[in-house]
């Protein structure tokens, strides 16, 4: 096609200031197949991936990219990559790189919001995810994931990448909500896709019109949802605060109550977090389990010691199962669901040698460091065993971002697929009707629906 021809070789708008590394000719090198004006929009917006690959192939851990009237740097290096996540938000900022999130959530939406602001609700959040907490999350994952074994029945077939996102849902509403209130949300999957339908932190919401007139339809629906919600609460709170109870009762330094707009934002804005993250890769590491079978006779053996008498989960027992453990890193090295992790640099800076001026995008790519080879030999093998013959290989994975931006519910997720499978590997034999297959473009790269398995119950659980 047309948009996706080479053009002649160009540089970046990047230099740097001495040879280092793989670019020791003075310019960042640019990535081939920038059009004029468009450069590499049409061809990333399209396959992300294949752009970032062509890139990589080409020249190695550092190259440009041109998106339309913005100047963009990739930067694989280890060392950068460290820099890059390390910088404070005012030399490189995460703000100014999602502004869809300013839309979804507000100006004053967690890291949106001016630091004290940004600060006060983190201490928020952060008890949330605490190890405390997650013990009695664990309860809740449990009795979910329960229902789902007992609604799927003796044998069928289902549909991987919905029914973890209802499951996902339901749990999310139920602990942070409350079990009393948690069912208000778990119904409203269709909204949360839909409210998340024009995320893109290239293009601004007026270019995709109808994404963005569905997007704010379901905003408006999910906002009288979570007012509904603290209304309940404020009406009947519970003896024991959750995140909802601590939302109703914030204040801000001065001792003033924190206005029920900006609690919306900040109570939708975890739970649409937490979905968009844990759901994804929920899927993404059952098709992967079922990809690979070979796996399944080890994995049953390492959690026969929990099986005994139907026993329920414990904190302690899931900690054992290293083998799964090492299953699910695999399958979040190879699927992460950030291709890229991205900055934009709010003044000049330097990061190694290389001169980034200001408004230069920075990115980082979760879905081409997984694939080094110099970090994870054997990059395209699906290899669990990589993390017992390294147990340092897990500290290199980027799937939920790292630095002072580092996802605050990744043990959350990793709790919760680990439930998943556990669960469902001991009541079932499953296999894969299709394909998995990612979603394309710039979404974040979840396992493209529908994907399905068909199941039958084991006899020693039926």
């Amino acid at each position: 096609m047309a948009l996706l021809h080479d053009a002649a070789p160009q540089t970046a708008t990047v230099s740097e200031t001495a040879p280092t590394g793989p670019s020791d000719r003075g310019a960042v090198p640019l990535a081939s197949g920038a059009l004029p004006v468009l450069g590499h929009l049409p061809a990333f917006m399209h396959d992300a991936t294949g752009v970032l690959r062509r890139g990589y192939a080409e020249h190695g851990y550092l190259f440009g990219l041109r998106l339309a009237g913005v100047s963009a740097v990739v930067m694989l290096d280890p060392g950068h990559r460290r820099e890059i996540l390390g910088q404070p938000e005012e030399a490189l900022s995460i703000a100014a790189s999602y502004p869809f999130l300013k839309t979804m959530f507000g100006s004053d939406f967690y890291f949106m919001a001016e630091t004290s602001e940004y600060q006060r609700q983190r201490e928020l959040y952060v008890p949330v995810f605490r190890g405390a907490a997650l013990h009695d999350y664990l309860a809740i994952m449990e009795r979910h994931t329960r229902q789902l074994v007992q609604r799927m029945g003796a044998a069928g077939e289902l549909d991987i990448v919905r029914t973890c996102a209802e499951l996902n849902l339901r749990i999310i509403a139920d602990t942070f909500f409350g079990p009393d209130l948690g069912h208000h949300l778990a119904g409203s999957l269709d909204a949360f896709e839909r409210f998340s339908a024009n995320v893109s932190f290239l293009l601004p919401p007026w270019m995709r019109p109808t994404r963005a007139l569905r997007s704010r339809s379901a905003r408006r629906q999910l906002h009288t949802l979570v007012r509904r919600c603290l209304a309940e609460r404020r009406a009947h709170p519970r003896p024991t605060a959750d995140f909802l109870q601590s939302l109703c009762e914030s204040r801000y330094s001065d001792g003033r109550p924190v206005p029920d707009e900006s609690i919306v934002h900040q109570a939708l804005g975890l739970v649409w977090a937490a979905r968009e993250t844990t759901s994804g890769q929920l899927a993404w590491a059952l098709a992967d389990l079922l990809t690979h079978p070979e796996h399944r006779t080890a994995l049953l053996a390492e959690q026969q010691p929990l099986a005994a008498a139907g026993t329920t989960l414990t904190m302690e027992g899931l900690h054992r199962l290293t083998h799964l453990d090492h299953v699910l890193y695999e399958s979040e090295r190879l699927h992460p669901l950030a291709i890229l992790i991205a900055r934009r640099a709010l003044r000049d800076l330097h990061i190694g040698s290389h001169h980034v001026p200001r408004g230069t995008m920075v990115l980082t790519s979760p879905y081409l460091t997984h694939r080094l080879p110099e970090e994870f030999p054997d990059p395209e093998a699906f290899r669990p065993r990589r993390y017992a013959e390294d147990p340092k290989a897990v500290q290199r994975l980027l799937g939920f971002g790292a630095g002072v931006h580092r996802c605050l519910g990744r043990r959350f997720a990793r709790l919760e697929t680990k439930v998943l499978v556990t669960l469902l590997l001991r009541h079932f034999h499953m296999e894969l009707l299709d394909t998995p297959t990612p979603v394309t473009g710039l979404a974040p790269r979840g396992l493209s629906g529908p994907c399905r398995m068909r199941y039958r119950r084991r006899a020693d659980t039926a």
